[in-house]
C-alpha cells in the first residue's frame, strides 16, 4: 500500500531547479532513504514533504489527501532535524512531552506516553536529566522519541547521524532501523552516506541534480545501477570506458578484448558506455614465477597499493592501460605486497555495461 505520493514536484530558486519534476511513491511502513551528494535536492524534497518548503509546482498527497497547500503543523508528520533542535533548558522527559503539550494532551495520558517512550529508547533512568548532559547517541534517541510522541503517520529524518563519530553512527543506524521496524512507521531519511543507506533502507532513492536517478532496493541498486553516476555513488566500483566490438566482446582502454554477459544500455553508443565491475568480483591471484596467464578475461599486472583494514584488503592493480581495485582477505592472499605480479580475472557475469555520466 502506498501512502505518500509525489507528482511532478518542482522547486525553483529563481532560475535554478533544486527539485526538478520528481515523481515518487513511498510504500506504507517502509524506511526510504533519499541518497545523493550535497546540493542534489534531497533535503529540499524532504522539507517540501514536511511542509517547511512550498513546491513551485506539483502535488504532495498522503493516504489520498492532497497536502500540497496544508501547513506543516497540520500534516501530522514527525521530524528529526540534522541539528536535533532539542530544548537545552528542558529535561529529557520535558523534551519528549513538548509535542503532547502543544496538542493539550491530559497530564495523565502525557505522563503515560512519556514513560512508554523512555522505555522504548532505553532511557527511563534519565527522565529528569537535562539534555545538555547527554551523550550524542542519547540526544539522538530523545530527538526521535519527541518526533514520534504524538504518533505521527510519517517520520522524516534529515541526516540525523551526521554529527556522530563513526562507531556511534554505525550503532545508531542499527538502533534506528530496529526501532522503525518495531513501530512499523513509514520513514523517510536523508543521507549522503551510501553505507548508511545500504544498512538502513528498504528502498533507496538516488538523487542527482534535483532529479531521481534510480529507485530500488539497496542490493538491486548496488548490483544493477542504471548509470555511471549511480554506480560511482553506491559503493566502490571499477568503472572503465570501453568500446563495443560487437557480439559479447568489448575492448578495454589498453586494447585488450574481454567477453561480457551483459547487454549494452539502451542509449549506449560506442563512446557512451562504461564497464562496471565491483572490487569483490575481481578475482585476483598471484603470478607463479612471474608467468603471464593467457586465459580469457585475465589481465596481468602489478600491485601498486594495498589498503589493509585488518579483516579485508583492497589492492590497486596496474595493468596495461587499466587500473583496477580488487577486494581480498589476508587469508586468500597472505603474502600480498606492493610490486608483486598478479593476475586480475574479470568474470563475464560480473561485468556490467552502464550508461556513461551525462551533463544536464
Amino acid at each position: 500500500m502506498t501512502h505518500l505520493t509525489l507528482q511532478a514536484v518542482t522547486k525553483r530558486f529563481h532560475a535554478a531547479y533544486a527539485v526538478d519534476h520528481v515523481d515518487l511513491a513511498v510504500p506504507d511502513g517502509k524506511l526510504v532513504c533519499f541518497l545523493g551528494p550535497s546540493g542534489c535536492g534531497k533535503t529540499t524534497l524532504l522539507r517540501i514533504i514536511a511542509g517547511l518548503e512550498t513546491a513551485s509546482s506539483g502535488t504532495v498527497a498522503f493516504a489520498g489527501r492532497d497536502l500540497t497547500d496544508v501547513p506543516a503543523n497540520r500534516r501530522d508528520f514527525g521530524m528529526v532535524f540534522q541539528s536535533l533542535a532539542l530544548f537545552p533548558h528542558m529535561t529529557v522527559a520535558q523534551n519528549i512531552a513538548y509535542p503532547l503539550r502543544l496538542r493539550r494532551v491530559g497530564k495523565e495520558a502525557e505522563a503515560s506516553r512519556v514513560a512508554e517512550l523512555l522505555d522504548l529508547i532505553r532511557l527511563p533512568h534519565m527522565a529528569d536529566r537535562p539534555v545538555s548532559r547527554l551523550s550524542g547517541g542519547q540526544r539522538q534517541r530523545v530527538a526521535i522519541a519527541r518526533a514520534i510522541a504524538s504518533s505521527p503517520k510519517l517520520l522524516l529524518l534529515d541526516e540525523p547521524l551526521s554529527a556522530l563519530d563513526a562507531k556511534l553512527r554505525e550503532a545508531m543506524q542499527v538502533e534506528i532501523r530496529l526501532l522503525q521496524q518495531r513501530l512499523g512507521i513509514t520513514t523517510i531519511m536523508v543521507t549522503h552516506d551510501q553505507r548508511e543507506a545500504m544498512t538502513m533502507a528498504d528502498e533507496i532513492v538516488v538523487m542527482e541534480k534535483g532529479r531521481i536517478a534510480q529507485v530500488g532496493k539497496p542490493l538491486d541498486i548496488y548490483r544493477n545501477p542504471v548509470s555511471e553516476f549511480v554506480a560511482d555513488f553506491i559503493g566502490l566500483g571499477n568503472i572503465l570506458p570501453v568500446t563495443l566490438e560487437g557480439g559479447d566482446r568489448i575492448a578495454l582502454p589498453g586494447g585488450q578484448q574481454i567477453v561480457v554477459d551483459a547487454a549494452p544500455p539502451a542509449r549506449g553508443a560506442a563512446g557512451d558506455v562504461r564497464l562496471l565491475i565491483r572490487p569483490e568480483d575481481v578475482c585476483m591471484r598471484t603470478a607463479v614465477n612471474g608467468a603471464v596467464d593467457p586465459g580469457p578475461n585475465v589481465l596481468a599486472g602489478k600491485v601498486a597499493f594495498i589498503r589493509d583494514v585488518g579483516a579485508s584488503l583492497e589492492a590497486t592493480i596496474d595493468c596495461a592501460g587499466v587500473t583496477l581495485t580488487a577486494a581480498t582477505t589476508p587469508r586468500e592472499t597472505p603474502d600480498l605486497r606492493i610490486g608483486m605480479p598478479v593476475f586480475a580475472e574479470l568474470p563475464p557475469h560480473a561485468c556490467k555495461l552502464i550508461a556513461a555520466r551525462t551533463a544536464h
